[in-house]
């Protein structure tokens, strides 16, 4: 095997690990919890390896890492975060924030570059950061206030972090998904932006 496949196959385990999560009963036991960080653990690498192995990094792997992460994201709002008893209605903003950043990266790719761009800024990837440990921190605290107060600071992220992706996308002239925040599109507009 070439060790340039390597990294999309540690995505496809991530794809593989989100999709058990789904059928593993309760959603929120033992099991459920170290597939979970298993899962999260091939994200953290996954695109660590592609840049180091030579031929690594591919549009391919790129996008498969994207569907990977959403998967992660929607299976996590959809079958763990019922079973964390968090607020009911903060169960609908949470929703409402997923519905708010596929919208917005969409509109603003499409608008702007005609294609959907979901960007790798720092406030994006701290978001899926915050979003990876929500689970992990009921899991060792349990049905808790603190666990509700986090996600609405995790809700607050996400949207300061989709405005920020929006921005980015109608203010870039050329599409660019691995900027680091929206301090980067004036050099990356004059073409010498350092990644």
């Amino acid at each position: 095997m070439k060790l340039r496949y390597i990294p999309n196959i540690i995505t496809l385990s991530r794809v593989a690990l989100t999709v058990a999560l789904i059928f593993i009963a309760p959603p929120m036991g033992l099991l459920s919890f170290v597939i979970y960080c298993i899962a999260g653990f091939t994200d953290m690498i996954d695109g660590r390896l592609s840049r180091k192995i030579p031929n690594g990094e591919s549009r391919l792997g790129a996008e498969l890492d994207s569907f990977a992460d959403m998967l992660l994201i929607v299976v996590g709002i959809f079958v763990l975060m019922p079973a964390m008893h968090v607020w009911g209605w903060l169960w609908f903003v949470v929703i409402g924030a997923l519905v708010f950043k596929i919208l917005s990266a969409s509109i603003s790719g499409l608008v702007k570059h005609k294609k959907v761009l979901f960007t790798h800024t720092l406030a994006n990837k701290a978001a899926a950061l915050f979003l990876f440990i929500a689970p992990i921190l009921y899991f060792t605290l349990g049905e808790h206030i603190v666990v509700n107060i986090y996600f609405i600071f995790l809700i607050s992220w996400v949207f300061l972090a989709t405005v920020e992706e929006s921005l980015i996308n109608l203010l870039l002239k050329h599409p660019n998904t691995n900027i680091k925040g929206i301090w980067k599109v004036r050099a990356e507009n004059r073409g010498n932006v350092e990644h």
